[in-house]
């Protein structure tokens, strides 16, 4: 009785309520995000925050504010003058001299510092729908359509066709990610499975991704892990993959809760924290399973969050139905940067994937970030106890 009053009066003593500490903006063109509809997010160069949403580009400012440009409203961006080819943006991204790249369903532009040229000739791209666009140290590789892939290398194109000689195998590239531990390029397609291409130098030869042998014809989405490697996903399972060493499993939607979830997007963090965006919340997964479990009742106004993005200041940006916001890294003396618990990174292990259920929710217990508290002490609690 004694240690279950010291637990809860330390964990209440740091607890701030989420709902009080989250930031969620109401799409608003003229104040705020132009729309919740986000397609793409990307670290800026000034401290800012790009946003490729289906109304246009949207920049959350270093200093707290929001602007918006798209095909109707043209402007001045930080980026240069920028006269958008459509409303909808699909992808965008910086290349290596920090300007911005910006993808639409009917082609691509690309900055120069003072303005933009538009790609929409089939010489350069053979589809001009743009699926997503990633730097990979002086180049820049773009997916559309269902026409593979496309390597710019200062003034020379090249196009990478799907069941070409390179070994692409994949008609819809729908996500890639860079390895920056093993400069690797990692390729998450539509139906074909995961590649990675490894040298950018020399012969180009993308290789098939596999998990004991098998393809990952199910697996679509990729993600950068900062500890090295990449994570892979899909609506039901969370793999990570370190080139040359292989395929780990990490997690199934079953590990998250005993009710059934589906995996959205996920995002990992500097701490060690793999966040995953579900259709019950945001959880956070580290080495001791689920170690954080946000719902609308912290704040976030829906369970359906769509998707996730850390940036560079720490904070989990996250877009629900109707609204965008994010978890801040702290507030007050709570800790909110999502690493409550020290995470090792990943350990490589031929494993199966595990199932083991996650805590079941007692009657009369707070839910939310109090549970990843109510843990931690319970842990520090247990240490002391046991000195």
């Amino acid at each position: 009785m004694q240690r279950a009053l010291i637990l809860f009066v330390a964990a209440a003593s740091l607890f701030i309520p989420l709902s009080s500490a989250l930031y969620v903006e109401v799409p608003d063109y003229n104040s705020g995000i132009a729309s919740d509809g986000v397609h793409d997010t990307i670290n800026g160069r000034y401290g800012d925050v790009i946003f490729a949403t289906d109304s246009g580009i949207s920049v959350y400012t270093a200093n707290g504010t929001w602007y918006s440009v798209n095909a109707r409203n043209p402007g001045e961006t930080a980026y240069g003058m920028l006269a958008p080819l459509e409303t909808m943006v699909t992808a965008v991204a910086l290349d290596a001299d920090g300007h911005l790249w910006i993808g639409y369903p009917g082609g691509l532009q690309i900055g120069d510092g003072t303005g933009y040229r538009a790609i929409q000739d089939l010489d350069f791209l053979k589809n001009l729908n743009i699926n997503c666009i990633a730097r990979w140290g002086n180049e820049m590789w773009i997916a559309t359509g269902r026409a593979g892939l496309h390597r710019c290398h200062g003034s020379d194109w090249t196009w990478y066709k799907p069941l070409g000689p390179e070994g692409l195998g994949s008609y819809t590239v729908v996500s890639m990610a860079v390895d920056a531990a093993s400069d690797a390029l990692v390729i998450g397609s539509e139906s074909d499975g995961v590649r990675v291409l490894k040298n950018r130098t020399g012969e180009v030869r993308f290789e098939q991704v596999t998990c004991r042998g098998d393809s990952l014809r199910g697996i679509s989405e990729v993600r950068t892990d900062p500890f090295g490697g990449v994570y892979l996903f899909n609506s039901t399972t969370v793999l990570r993959y370190v080139p040359d060493e292989g395929v780990t499993p990490v997690l199934g939607a079953g590990n998250l809760s005993t009710f059934p979830v589906t995996i959205n997007d996920v995002a990992a963090t500097p701490e060690g924290m793999l966040l995953i965006a579900s259709d019950n919340g945001i959880y956070g997964w580290n080495a001791s399973g689920v170690a954080l479990h946000l719902t609308s009742g912290d704040g976030l106004r829906s369970n359906f969050v769509k998707k996730l993005f850390v940036d560079a200041a720490g904070r989990c940006w996250f877009v629900v139905p109707g609204n965008v916001g994010y978890v801040p890294p702290t507030t007050g003396s709570a800790t909110l940067d999502l690493s409550a618990v020290p995470v090792p990174t990943p350990v490589v292990t031929e494993t199966p994937l595990p199932q083991t259920p996650a805590p079941v929710e007692t009657s009369g217990e707070p839910a939310g970030l109090f549970d990843g508290v109510w843990a931690f002490f319970e842990r520090l609690i247990g240490a002391v106890s046991s000195g």
